[in-house]
C-alpha cells in the first residue's frame, strides 16, 4: 500500500472525527479541585479569610508556561466574587512576567463602579528558585490564616511542604499538578487532586464563544496538509 492511499485514509478518518465531534455531545468530567473553588470562594466571603492561590514556580516564557497559565485560570475563576465581596486573595508567584499577568487579572476583575483600585499588594513574588518559592509561601502560610490553599502550576517534591503547613492552619487544600513528582508528594494530603493533563483543564468562569476556534482551524489545516501529501505521494508513484 501506498504513502499516499496511507494519507489519504488519515484524512479520511481525521474528518470523520471532526464530524463525530461536532455530532456528539458529551458532558465534561468536573475534576474535584475546580469543581471546589466556587464552594471555596463562598466559603472565603463568609468567614473574611483570603483565598491562598500559588501559581507555581515556573513563568511564562520558558517550558512550563502552560503550567503557570493553567493556575492562573483558577485564579481568574475567582477573582470577580472574592474582589466583589471585599476580601482578595493573596498569590505567591516566582516570575517578573508571571507577577505582571497576576496584576494584569485583578485590574480586569476590579473593573467595577464601586472599586476605586484593585488590591495589587496581595500579589507576591515568594523567590525566584523552586526551594526558594517554597520556602517563601510556607512562610506565609504560617503567618496569616486563609480559607484554602489552592496550588497549582509547576511544583514538584517541595511541593508538601506549603501542603503540610497550609493543613497546618486549617486551610482547605486544593491541588493540580501537571508534573507526576509534585502530584506524589501531594496525594496524602489529598488523593482527589488533579494530576497531569488534569491540572490544564481549568477554564475561565465564562466560556466565550468560539474559544476553540484555533483548535478547529488547525484541525483543518491538518486534512489540507495530509491531503496534499497524499495528492504528491501519488503523483510521484
Amino acid at each position: 500500500m501506498s504513502m499516499g492511499v496511507l494519507l489519504l485514509i488519515a484524512a479520511a478518518l481525521t474528518l470523520a472525527a471532526v464530524y463525530g465531534g461536532r455530532r456528539i455531545r458529551l458532558s465534561l468530567r468536573a475534576l474535584e479541585p475546580f469543581r471546589q473553588i466556587p464552594s471555596q470562594v463562598g466559603r472565603s466571603l463568609e468567614t473574611g479569610q483570603p483565598l491562598q492561590f500559588a501559581l507555581g514556580s515556573g513563568g511564562l516564557l520558558g517550558g512550563e508556561a502552560a503550567f503557570t497559565l493553567s493556575a492562573a485560570r483558577s485564579l481568574e475563576r475567582a477573582l470577580g466574587d472574592v474582589l466583589t465581596g471585599e476580601v482578595p486573595p493573596w498569590v505567591a508567584v516566582a516570575d517578573p512576567v508571571a507577577l505582571l499577568y497576576a496584576r494584569h487579572l485583578f485590574q480586569e476583575a476590579a473593573r467595577l463602579p464601586a472599586m476605586s483600585s484593585p488590591p495589587l499588594d496581595r500579589i507576591e513574588w515568594a523567590g525566584a528558585s523552586p526551594m526558594a518559592y517554597i520556602a517563601g509561601l510556607t512562610l506565609s502560610l504560617g503567618l496569616r490564616p486563609v480559607a484554602a490553599n489552592i496550588l497549582g502550576g509547576s511544583f514538584r517534591e517541595e511541593a508538601i511542604l506549603a501542603g503540610e503547613a497550609g493543613q497546618r492552619e486549617g486551610a482547605v487544600s486544593l491541588f493540580a499538578m501537571p508534573d507526576p513528582s509534585g502530584a506524589a508528594a501531594l496525594w496524602p494530603l489529598d488523593p482527589s487532586l488533579a494530576v497531569g493533563e488534569e491540572a490544564l483543564t481549568a477554564a475561565p468562569r465564562e466560556d466565550a464563544p468560539g474559544r476553540w476556534l484555533a483548535h478547529d482551524l488547525l484541525r483543518w489545516l491538518l486534512i489540507v496538509l495530509l491531503i496534499a501529501a497524499a495528492l504528491g505521494a501519488m503523483g510521484r508513484g
